[in-house]
């Protein structure tokens, strides 16, 4: 088995870190050693000043095709018990959805299961023309975890999301670009390129901004616009106080 270093690997180039799933072999299929290096790489970004924003991906023929049925282990719960008293969030999501750092997922190739939903936890997704997507959960007598079908729905609307998560059938990068899953759809060798452009593109953008508009659309979704617009009043308050809003203002100026 490859090591927890070795199953999820970082690059850096400019102020973008590009994480690359890198179990090829099997199709970078999730593992213990796929999450865990997820989460390591990622608080390696975090940690790292220089990186102001993350491009999500997998090496080889797809991003990830998500859990490994091969495991008897895998989808099964041995004792409700101890399972509940476990039961902390989901450390993958929780730490994708709210990652204090911009995150693009570039979607390769198949994104099934997890595969799918964890893009479905960065700020937007961006697909290669042979990616695709599936949710088969319930056609394995489970269902998408962690609030799943919701997060879908978000990207596509209820009827899409339940049509997709209830058919388990496969949807091409066109049909999710029109969806709106996905925000562009990019020839292969173009993928990479064109996410790191995008991310540098963010990157360069006045960091507390970029924050807190990430912060007011994930955090309104979940109390409502009401609550988000409330608080962007605040969030603008403390904007409008910055350097970077005063520098950026003036060379607009300038330029006019």
């Amino acid at each position: 088995m490859a090591s927890v270093e070795d199953a999820v690997v970082i690059e850096r180039k400019g102020s973008v870190a590009l994480i690359s799933f890198n179990r090829p072999e099997r199709l970078n299929a999730w593992s213990k050693d796929i999450g865990a290096g997820l989460l390591l790489r990622l608080r390696e970004a975090e940690a790292d000043d220089s990186v102001r924003g993350v491009v999500l991906t997998g090496n080889g023929r797809a991003f990830s095709a998500g859990a490994d049925l091969k495991d008897p282990k895998t989808h099964s719960v041995i004792s409700p018990e101890e399972h509940l008293q476990g039961l902390r969030g989901h450390p993958i999501f929780d730490t994708v959805e709210t990652y204090p750092k911009p995150i693009i997922a570039a979607v390769n190739a198949h994104a099934i299961g997890i595969g799918c939903l964890v893009p479905l936890c960065c700020d937007f997704i961006l697909a290669g023309e042979r990616a695709s997507f599936c949710l088969p959960q319930v056609s394995l007598g489970i269902l998408p975890a962690y609030g799943g079908t919701l997060r879908l729905a978000r990207f596509v609307g209820r009827g899409n999301a339940l049509n997709i998560a209830l058919t388990g059938r496969k949807v091409g990068a066109e049909e999710a670009l029109r969806m709106g899953m996905v925000v562009a759809v990019l020839p292969q060798d173009a993928l990479i390129p064109e996410a790191m452009r995008q991310m540098q593109a963010i990157a360069d953008m006045p960091p507390h901004a970029v924050r807190l508009a990430r912060e007011s659309l994930r955090l309104g979704y979940e109390g409502g616009l009401p609550a988000a617009a409330s608080a962007d009043l605040f969030r603008f308050m403390a904007l409008a106080q910055t350097s970077d809003r005063a520098d950026r203002h003036e060379a607009w100026r300038r330029r006019r």
